[in-house]
């Protein structure tokens, strides 16, 4: 090895070795401590001390308890799949040392020890023998971000997490690779705590998978931790070559003297060096067709820059398969912009495919524009784009299957609405606000939705809104304050004054359309509801009426009962009225809303009397309707709502 290569080898080296030591191996649970003088010590270094020897003489893995209630202390380790007993030993030794130290009289400890290949090692004075434990979590990455294709990445990770699970090794340990289109290399390394079963396990790895995902996408080198198991990735190969599968045995000489056997090796040589051609060229002709068919695509819908996004291109083959055909059976819902199913991917990974028709008033400028803004945007309370297909004429959009449909779906339902009592709606405000401040503020660009309304809002299993559909939503200059457009598009009720007749938008405009949201959880009616029951007013009207009668509870929805806080409504109630005032100026910034929905102390301003726009001055012909609008400011008569370019129904 020359200077050189024993330098670099030597520098990447420290660089892991600094990153890793960064990140607190240990953890301890703080709940529950003991005396110096207890038998709780005693029994505690009893277990710990042949803890390392036992887990090196079993095969990497030991569980093993002492002591009766309440001085018992169970205690387990596992070491990485691919460590041998001497380093596994070490290491298990050198965690425990370190949880001694560092949690010198907690009754529970975690550490992920120290070094390249790490062990597992917990006591606690509970049994965790069997115990799925998800948190705490540790994740390590790098600066380094990969693009790659989404189906290698699925197909690779799950593929392993099935190796794992139904590992005939007891430590139930897998490691796997798959090339990127690029032709580079992808490693992979999945592993549970051996006493899991098989369901446990594979939830684990599932979630560590997921979590590095969300938090450290396409971040080389990544490792996330968790107390049941262990999910890391690297383009180089990170595991012990003593793990790697061993070479096939020679094949046995061949009667017949040299002659003979020559004969044979150039044989063997000659066909596989044309089956390696022939499947060199047939991926190039693959490949060069899918390329054909890409450029086409885009140029038929319209859409000619999207650069860097070809890594989350879905085959137009792989999503007619996971839809079934486009079944009816798999179809979740339907509107203007055409339909949305459910599908699932060869990796077993639920997905909603959006298939715009080809009448649809979303066209290739909204299509591109919901890729190259949900592409870059990542947040919890932002619906995820996993990709897109663009096939023979099809715009097809990719996002994350969110299984609780959307927010008008609960909420102006009388029954459905309630199953959501005070504390889950709070909880869907306060996620709305924290995904508009991302948005806003937050996120390497600063965009304006432009459309925010209650069938725009997703809820997953735990009722956490997702924010969903960019197809409108424009990117403002970092010293931008405003805009103006002649093409005004959005739904009646949630559009701010200042857009619905004059074109310009802002963010305050997202404000206002958040605050007649805020208004609707509360109320749990549709904004149009009080103008469509002869009432002749909108939903802030009628609210205002309460808030200056002094009785601003009486709004709220019946659904809700008596089980509510008081200063939590009343404060909403407050900030919603403040997010519709006329003048964007008098208009609160999604961060201070964000800090007073969170209980920060924070002086809220006497609210004005709202903009009730929607009563004076929309057409009579959509007046109170809560339906999509497009128009040219330069006309005063809409189109019609088949020309409307926002959708209603959007990926469940």
């Amino acid at each position: 090895m020359t200077h050189s290569s024993s330098t670099l080898y030597f520098l990447i080296f420290l660089a892991v070795l600094i990153r890793a030591s960064a990140h607190h191996a240990e953890f301890c649970n703080y709940t529950m401590n003991f005396t110096s003088n207890s038998a709780y010590v005693k029994n505690r270094n009893t277990i710990l001390s042949s803890l390392s020897e036992n887990v090196a003489a079993h095969d990497g893995f030991w569980n093993t308890s002492t002591g009766q209630n309440p001085d018992a202390i169970y205690a387990l380790a596992f070491c990485r799949g691919d460590t041998s007993a001497n380093l596994c030993e070490n290491c298990v030794g050198t965690a425990l040392h370190d949880l001694v130290e560092r949690c010198p009289d907690q009754k529970g400890a975690f550490s992920w020890g120290t070094g390249g290949q790490p062990c597992f090692v917990r006591y606690s004075d509970t049994p965790i023998y069997g115990i799925l434990q998800m948190e705490p979590t540790l994740l390590i990455d790098s600066v380094d971000i990969i693009t790659m294709s989404p189906a290698v990445w699925w197909n690779l990770t799950l593929g392993v997490v099935n190796q794992a699970v139904d590992s005939p090794s007891k430590l139930k340990f897998a490691t796997g690779q798959a090339t990127l289109p690029d032709n580079r290399t992808i490693y992979s390394l999945l592993q549970c705590s051996p006493d899991l079963s098989a369901n446990n396990c594979r939830s684990c790895l599932n979630e560590a998978i997921d979590y590095d995902d969300k938090h450290g996408r396409g971040k080389q080198d990544s490792g996330v931790y968790k107390p049941s198991c262990i999910f890391r990735w690297d383009l180089y190969p990170f595991v012990e070559s003593s793990h790697s599968p061993s070479p096939p045995p020679a094949a046995p000489a061949a009667p017949g003297g040299n002659f003979s056997k020559g004969t044979l090796v150039a044989t063997i040589v000659s066909v596989a060096v044309f089956v390696t051609l022939l499947f060199i060229g047939c991926c190039w002709l693959r490949r060069r067709r899918v390329q054909k068919k890409y450029e086409a695509a885009k140029e038929e819908c319209g859409v000619t820059e999207i650069p860097s996004l070809k890594s989350l291109q879905f085959d137009w083959d792989t999503l007619l398969s996971a839809t079934n055909n486009f079944s009816q059976e798999n179809k979740l819902g339907e509107g203007g912009f055409g339909e949305v199913f459910q599908g699932r991917l060869p990796n077993g990974r639920d997905i909603a495919v959006k298939r715009l028709s080809q009448t649809s008033g979303q066209g290739g400028e909204e299509f591109k524009n919901e890729i190259m803004l949900v592409a870059k945007l990542q947040h919890r309370n932002l619906v995820r784009l996993l990709g897109f297909c663009l096939e023979g004429g099809e715009k097809l959009l990719v996002y994350e299957f969110v299984p609780n449909k959307s927010l008008d779906y609960f909420f102006f339902d009388p029954m459905k609405s309630k199953q959501l009592d005070w504390p889950i709606r709070y909880k869907i405000i306060s996620g709305i606000a924290r995904g508009m401040l991302y948005l806003h503020e937050d996120s390497r660009l600063r965009v304006i939705h432009r459309d925010l309304k209650a069938s725009n809002i997703l809820l997953d299993n735990d009722m956490s809104p997702k924010i969903s559909d960019f197809g409108m939503a424009r990117i403002f200059k970092v010293d931008q304050s405003n805009a103006s457009t002649k093409r005004i598009v959005g739904t009646y009720g949630y559009m701010s004054p200042e857009y619905a007749m004059h074109g310009q938008f802002s963010q305050k405009s997202d404000v206002y359309s958040f605050g007649v949201l805020l208004l609707e959880i509360i109320c749990g009616k549709r904004n149009n509801y009080y103008y469509q029951s002869n009432r002749g007013e909108d939903l802030t009207s009628y609210a205002w009426k309460h808030w200056r009668s002094d009785a601003p509870l009486d709004i709220l929805d019946p659904a809700l009962g008596e089980s509510y806080s008081r200063s939590q409504v009343l404060k909403c109630i407050h900030i919603g009225f403040l997010c519709v005032q006329e003048d964007p100026a008098n208009r609160p910034t999604m961060a201070n809303i964000v800090l007073a929905l969170s209980g920060q102390t924070l002086s809220l301003p006497v609210p004005r009397e709202p903009a009730f726009f929607l009563q004076r001055e929309m057409p009579n012909n959509f007046m109170g309707r809560d339906q999509v609008y497009d128009q040219i400011t330069s006309s005063s008569v809409p189109l019609s709502i088949n020309e409307a370019s926002v959708t209603e129904v959007y990926p469940r």
